[in-house]
């Protein structure tokens, strides 16, 4: 209902027709169509509620375009049914009654019309707070994204410096893991800020994508070939931040060392929806692991990929495939 009384046409089509002229051609049109339909009716109603669709009238063009638009179709609709449908006779005795009952609409349909405007009005007022409500948070969510921004450079700045220190290549190495992880999350945390359509949920699809494409050009050599495929889905931004890392996780892990020794091949992820679920698949036909082993790689990726597909309520299962390794996960909807 308050979108209704909100959506004015001269506001809307303000870029084509001067918002005046609507107004003027509603205030005019609305109740000469209804004085038309109502002559129409006197064989059958005579001259009795001769002013009855004008309350439609004033109604409608307040609604659809003001309420000066409201006030033109009251003089007019009155007029065109005064003259029209209540057939004023010859006398002042004669046209009391009508005249009457034209003075008790008149101030009927005002009130009317007063209501309405006054409404428009508190609705106008609550949408602008609204809108500046929204932009507010807008801003302050952006801050917020910047900042974090920075905190994930400053922790990574602190990580890679750590490892340059480092001597030893065990803890090195370990540290350049972590580095890469941490890369990851915040170009996730990045590409939700700019992907989300609204605060509620995040066009996945389209992250996991762009995430696939910054995973190989960062990690794939030549001979290794990446292929996504992920149906165009909205989830939440906790759920897409869990299948991103996901999909970092295993996709890294495959490129790191399913392909030892120069060995070519493909790593293909797929995400789509089947029967209440989603079905996340990160195949690849390289040297393969064992049966129902959790990932390739080091202690930490088993970790997180066994922690994230926890924290989903998802079934992880690794069986052999094209001579390499399938992961598939399925992911509740609901969860």
């Amino acid at each position: 209902m308050n979108r209704i009384l909100h959506s004015r046409l001269p506001e809307r089509f303000a870029d084509i027709v001067p918002p005046l002229v609507i107004e003027i051609a509603l205030g005019v049109a609305i109740p000469g169509i209804l004085a038309i339909a109502r002559y129409s009716l006197v064989p059958f109603t005579q001259d009795r509620a001769p002013y009855a669709l004008v309350f439609v009238g004033v109604a409608g063009a307040a609604v659809l375009a003001g309420w000066r638009s409201g006030l033109l179709a009251l003089f007019v609709g009155q007029a065109l049914a005064w003259f029209l449908i209540a057939s004023p006779g010859t006398g002042w005795m004669e046209d009391g009654p009508r005249l009457a009952a034209l003075a008790l609409s008149t101030v009927a349909q005002s009130l009317m019309l007063l209501i309405v405007a006054l409404y428009q009005r508190e609705i106008d007022r609550a949408v602008t707070q609204q809108n500046a409500q929204v932009q507010l948070l807008d801003r302050a969510l952006k801050e917020i994204d910047h900042r974090t921004g920075n905190n994930y450079q400053t922790v990574l700045a602190l990580v890679l410096a750590q490892a340059h220190r480092s001597t030893e290549k065990p803890v090195k190495d370990a540290l350049q893991q972590v580095a890469d992880r941490i890369r990851a999350i915040a170009s996730a945390s990045k590409k939700l800020a700019m992907s989300a359509e609204n605060l509620q949920e995040v066009r996945a699809g389209e992250h996991l994508r762009e995430l696939c494409d910054e995973i190989s050009r960062g990690l794939a050599r030549p001979g290794i070939e990446v292929e996504c495929d992920f149906a165009d889905v909205s989830l939440d931004a906790e759920k897409t931040i869990c299948i991103s890392i996901l999909v970092n996780e295993l996709v890294t892990n495959a490129l790191k060392h399913a392909f030892p020794d120069e060995r070519e091949g493909f790593i293909k992820v797929s995400l789509h929806p089947s029967n209440g679920h989603l079905e996340l698949r990160v195949e690849d036909n390289g040297v393969g692991v064992k049966a129902n082993s959790a990932t390739r790689g080091t202690g930490l990726g088993v970790r997180l990929v066994e922690t994230f597909t926890r924290q989903l309520r998802a079934q992880h299962a690794v069986s052999p495939a094209n001579h390499g390794t399938r992961h598939l996960i399925r992911i509740p909807r609901a969860a």
